[in-house]
């Protein structure tokens, strides 16, 4: 099997079509946000946003590797990172070491993680494995806590929501979690094995790529991601529920659906994943700073979120015909 496997981009269209359409709109909605809304630049609403992006987009990021590889989105997002935060604050409570706490949980994200990829990759849907356990997950978790806030109590840990050199930590992280993993679908060969089982399966079996590998992968980039999303917040907050992240999932899908990738895998990336969440909280703050109710927000995040999903596919479809 050659090292250089890789998925040929159509040859209809410019290559940087399919990035612009994924940029261009956050770029457009950064800019419509500062007209329509007065305080949006100020840089205390800036701040807010990017903290907003790089949390959904830890998630999206690392969900991205899993949708290319054509296992579609995970529905037990908000349930798995809860379950980090909540493992996280209850060790250190304990009087655990924080660097022990940290490798546990995300040990144990990993492990629950591919335990769902082996079920996939003996033939489950990956969609309903993967909101099963996420209600397997949340029930555990709250009947361990019996729906109670866990604390960190005597032993603090405000590091989450602390900065270095005057960037919030969790920036930092966004951005090299996202370099990190765009360098590793773009330039390994794991990465290009994964686009090529979402691109075209039966192409890869003939390669001798083993499709169980590449599954079973995905699904343990996606729980570091979910594992890291949890530690941030539990060392932010110092306390968690089973009731943390209620909205984590619809928002990481809707940055990963608005950033390009394709919903059947073999087309997207970890950066467009990125700009995708960045352009999700750009929305979210806007229709906050403007009174907005719960429910507008929703429609208008889930029409931007359909919107962007069917122009993004008549542009692959024209590529395709042409």
């Amino acid at each position: 099997m050659s090292a250089e496997l890789s998925v040929a981009p159509a040859r209809h269209r410019p290559d940087w079509l399919l990035p612009a359409l994924t940029l261009g709109p956050a770029v457009a909605g950064i800019i419509i946000a500062a007209i329509i809304t007065p305080t949006f630049l100020n840089p205390d609403n800036i701040l807010s946003i990017l903290r907003n992006a790089s949390l959904i987009g830890i998630v999206a990021v690392a969900m991205t590797p899993l949708t290319l590889s054509g296992n579609f989105v995970s529905l037990g997002i908000s349930q798995s990172a809860m379950a980090a935060m909540v493992a996280f604050v209850a060790l250190l409570g304990e009087g655990w070491n924080q660097l022990a706490t940290i490798l546990v949980v995300l040990f144990g994200l990993v492990a629950i993680g591919m335990l769902q990829g082996v079920v996939v990759a003996a033939g489950m849907n990956p969609v309903i494995t993967t909101l099963a356990a996420g209600a397997i997950i949340f029930g555990v978790v709250s009947e361990a806590t019996e729906g109670r806030i866990v604390s960190v109590r005597d032993y603090p840990a405000t590091w989450g929501g602390g900065d270095v050199i005057g960037i919030p930590i969790v920036i930092l992280v966004f951005v090299v979690f996202t370099a990190l993993l765009t360098l590793m679908m773009s330039r390994t060969v794991t990465g290009r094995e994964t686009i090529l089982v979402g691109a075209n399966r039966a192409t890869a079996e003939i390669s001798g790529i083993s499709l169980a590998r590449v599954t079973i992968v995905a699904f343990a980039i996606f729980s570091i991601g979910l594992a890291i999303a949890g530690i941030l917040e539990g060392a932010a907050f110092g306390e968690a529920t089973a009731k943390s992240f209620p909205n984590l999932t619809i928002n990481a899908i809707a940055a990963l659906l608005v950033g390009g990738t394709a919903i059947g895998g073999g087309q997207g990336s970890p950066l467009r994943s990125a700009a995708g969440a960045l352009l999700i909280s750009v929305i979210s703050n806007m229709m906050v700073l403007n009174d907005f109710s719960p429910g507008g927000r929703l429609a208008i995040q889930g029409a931007v979120v359909a919107a962007a999903v069917v122009l993004l596919d008549l542009f692959r479809r024209r590529g395709v015909r042409r």
